[in-house]
């Protein structure tokens, strides 16, 4: 009984996270609207919320404002050892370097080197991307979704499935004026996707379920791939099918060191599991 209302509870989460974030996308696709400080900006923003609001709709529904308040409180989880910090903030910095460097010996793709100037702007990049840019989506996908996945399934495979999922969610951008997605092939987009999520149940088990380190690596994984736009002006498609190969090394050589089935050294984070904030 409690699988089936977990995929009663997803379903719900999944309709509903669509029902809000693609008539949003939508009317800024069917009228050309571009993003900025304007009304565009807002339909832009309610469409990337559209996970945390279904995720905290669903739950108020069906455990009432206990269980809202347990999922919230996993954003404050920041008691964990200071090397998951490192791997959240540095991890995709060390592969969009990785991903430079071959790009200069290999396809003789030059960069200029960042300068101090641009400090305050990847700094203000993560901010942006942690608190707008993506990173609050995670209180649906890894916060919400991802433990009920792991009730019934390994953490590879509920790492598969919502990777397939998280990513189908982002379609309508690729015809959103402004956004990233236009300037993105989707096929290494998709390839990306599916990778980080497995790398984002990784840091999600090791930490014991602390939504604050996805948060923030999911802003760093963006602020970071912004970088590249600093740097050059625009990615090529060589530069994502490089990350996105780095992405699914790192993503199999995490599955062959933790194993599927947990994907940490801890038990896999599933529904319920209201872990003490001990080191992890």
């Amino acid at each position: 009984m409690e699988r089936q209302n977990d995929r009663r509870s997803l379903f719900a989460f999944v309709l509903l996270t669509v029902a809000i974030s693609w008539p949003a996308w939508g009317m800024l696709a069917v009228f050309d609207l571009e993003p900025g400080i304007n009304p565009a900006g807002g339909l832009w923003l309610l469409g990337g919320l559209g996970p945390p609001i279904a995720a905290v709709v669903v739950v108020g529904l069906t455990g009432g404002r206990p269980a809202v308040r347990r999922l919230l409180a996993r954003l404050v989880r920041w008691r964990v050892e200071p090397r998951w910090y490192a791997v959240a903030v540095l991890l995709p910095g060390a592969v969009v370097a990785a991903a430079l460097v071959v790009d200069a010996v290999v396809y003789d793709v030059s960069t200029r080197p960042p300068t101090v100037d641009l400090l305050p702007l990847f700094v203000g990049s993560i901010v942006a991307n942690v608190l707008i840019g993506g990173g609050l989506e995670e209180i649906g996908w890894r916060g919400f979704a991802l433990p009920r996945l792991q009730a019934e399934y390994s953490a590879l495979t509920a790492s598969l499935l919502l990777g397939v999922v998280w990513i189908a969610w982002h379609a309508p951008l690729f015809l959103v004026p402004g956004a990233i997605q236009v300037e993105l092939s989707p096929l290494p987009f998709l390839v990306q996707g599916i990778a980080l999520a497995v790398i984002f149940t990784w840091l999600y088990n090791s930490s014991r379920g602390s939504l604050l380190l996805v948060v923030l690596l999911h802003g760093t994984v963006n602020a970071w791939l912004t970088s590249v736009w600093f740097l050059r002006g625009g990615v090529s498609v060589t530069t994502l099918w490089v990350v996105a190969g780095l992405l699914v090394a790192i993503a199999l050589g995490l599955v062959a060191t933790y194993g599927g089935e947990h994907l940490s050294h801890h038990p896999r984070q599933g529904a319920g599991s209201e872990t003490p904030d001990h080191d992890g």
